[in-house]
């Protein structure tokens, strides 16, 4: 499964790569796995939001045949 980070998760992580994916059930063991290949970025993970090209997932919502999965910091605008 490609991750694809963006805006101040990218100072932790390169804004996309591949994560072996096949041990995992749904997006809350993705944002483990996150956390444990990037530490410097567990506050800020917990915050994010997580989506395929067409829709947002849940924590709890089961990895299907995603190829791709975008993990959304959150954001303030003016």
């Amino acid at each position: 499964m490609k991750i694809h980070v963006f805006a101040i998760l990218k100072d932790y992580m390169p804004a996309e790569f591949e994560l072996d994916t096949s041990s995992i059930k749904n997006i809350a063991g993705v944002q483990e796995l996150l956390k444990q290949k990037f530490p410097a970025a567990e506050e800020l993970l917990k915050s994010c939001r997580y989506s395929t090209e067409s829709e947002m997932l849940s924590v709890n919502q089961e990895i299907t045949n995603y190829e791709n999965i975008f993990v959304i910091p959150p954001s303030s605008g003016g």
